[in-house]
């Protein structure tokens, strides 16, 4: 995938890095996960009392797992860097090794290894990158860090603290995150960043008010009071607001976004978030009439950053298919990732968190009442048995509603049949299938499932009906 400013990619961002040309962004900042050992769920629907009350499973989806495991893949990872002895973490993991052992964080510390590589080398000269964490693995993170931009490149780190209520007996609230700031060598580019409030000594010198701006009368001439105090390595700013959120977990605030981006870019420069999520470090950058460029591996990032941050736009996105021709090649590549991107076509229905022995449920959304709509996808050849399944499974789970989604659309008389005789929905004066066939062909000619009103998975309110147009 070129690389390409104001536009989102699809995918591992060690992958999508690995095909752009050295030099071509100015700042990156990362927010990957932490390894918290936590599952992040949105919750959609009702809220998250009522699910938890209600036992209802179905009412969150799993937006991604922070928790790491020492499997094969962390196995072939981390004995391919201790065999590379010229690899700029080398020395570090192999140490790491030794101290940690066999174990989850070294699996996710050599992960992260991979992809700050990869950062380094898309960074230009004067480029900088701050990579968000928590202290559950800052202190490794550093060295990491070290090994792969230098020591000497270390510039701060950074702690942004925050006030939100955690009823703590057995230790003191955490309520902190830190900011590990590198830059790529000494010619970077840094602007000196004011708070947006006066500091005591300013609001006494600058005590004359014209226009409701603040001036001093300095040796008779008078000057304008240019923001607060020089923002420090120490950074309170408060949590995303509720008028900020959507529904994302993890969510960072717009107002720690723009401080970074006006301190180490400038007007015009290219700013790479490796771990878009939905879309925090996007907005700050369009605020600040810097470029983007975002990557995300959860269609349901990308969907949400796309329809959400960027709904007064067309923006590129880059690995996701765009014809019949591309639907078809990652049906075959890619079966699982092809599932979930079937899925999410459908404004409100949200991919299965499990995809192996999902009980025959790829997919699920909510009615505003609360009814379930299940979704099925089957990326090869149809067969009759394949829906009678699904049937059963709509029925099993009491859904109100399936859809059967296929590459090309379904063309058997006595599938039509059977699937038909499932019933339909009454609502008020309209009529629904209980179960219906759809296909990405169907979706490429603009043409949608009938279905009730869905409820949005990112608030639990109805859907936005600009967004059920646009997709």
């Amino acid at each position: 995938m070129r690389f390409q400013p104001d536009s989102l990619y699809y995918g591992d961002c060690l992958d999508v890095m690995r095909e752009w040309p050295a030099g071509c962004v100015d700042l990156c900042y990362l927010d990957p996960p932490f390894n918290s050992k936590a599952n992040y769920n949105i919750l959609f629907g009702r809220d998250k009392g009522q699910a938890d009350l209600a036992g209802d499973s179905f009412a969150q989806f799993v937006a991604f797992e922070d928790t790491w495991h020492w499997d094969d893949a962390a196995q072939d990872r981390v004995d391919a860097i201790e065999m590379a002895i010229g690899h700029e973490a080398h020395d570090v993991i192999r140490g790491l090794r030794i101290v940690l052992g066999e174990c989850g964080m070294l699996a996710y510390l050599s992960y992260m290894a991979e992809r700050l590589i990869e950062i380094r080398r898309v960074l230009k000269p004067e480029g900088s990158v701050y990579l968000h964490c928590d202290p559950t693995a800052s202190h490794y993170l550093k060295a990491v860090m070290d090994a792969v931009f230098g020591e000497r490149n270390f510039r701060n780190e950074v702690v942004w603290c925050y006030k939100e209520n955690e009823a703590a007996t057995r230790h003191f609230p955490r309520k902190h995150d830190v900011l590990l700031y590198y830059t790529k060598s000494d010619n970077r580019t840094f602007n000196v960043v004011r708070s947006s409030q006066p500091t005591e000594a300013q609001l006494k010198r600058y005590n004359h008010i014209i226009d409701g701006e603040r001036y001093a009368n300095m040796k008779g001439k008078m000057r304008k009071l240019e923001g607060g105090a020089k923002v420090r390595d120490w950074w309170p700013l408060p949590i995303a607001q509720k008028s900020e959120r959507l529904g994302y977990p993890t969510q960072k605030p717009v107002a720690l976004l723009e401080r970074i981006i006006k301190a180490s870019s400038d007007r015009g420069d290219i700013v790479l978030d490796p771990f878009c999520g939905c879309g925090t470090t996007v907005e700050a950058a369009r605020n600040l009439n810097r470029r983007f460029v975002g990557i995300d591996i959860s269609h349901f990032a990308i969907d949400l950053v796309r329809d959400r941050r960027l709904a007064d736009r067309s923006i590129p996105v880059n690995g996701v298919p765009v014809d019949m021709r591309t639907a078809e090649l990652m049906a075959r590549e890619n079966p699982f990732d092809f599932e979930k991107w079937a899925v999410t076509r459908v404004p409100g229905m949200v991919p299965n968190a499990k995809q192996v022995g999902d009980s025959g449920i790829d997919g699920r959304g909510k009615l505003l009442d609360g009814g379930l709509v299940l979704a099925q996808v089957k990326g090869g050849k149809f067969a009759l048995g394949q829906l009678r399944d699904f049937l059963h499974v709509v029925g099993r789970e009491s859904a109100e509603c399936g859809i059967f989604t296929t590459l090309h659309p379904v063309r058997s008389p006595n599938a039509k049949r059977e699937a038909s005789a499932a019933g339909y929905l009454e609502l008020g004066v309209n009529r629904y299938p209980k179960a219906q066939f759809w296909s990405i062909e169907d979706y490429f000619q603009n043409r949608h499932p009938t279905l009730p009103p869905l409820a949005d998975p990112y608030t639990g309110k109805p859907m936005q009906m600009d967004i059920l147009a646009s997709v």
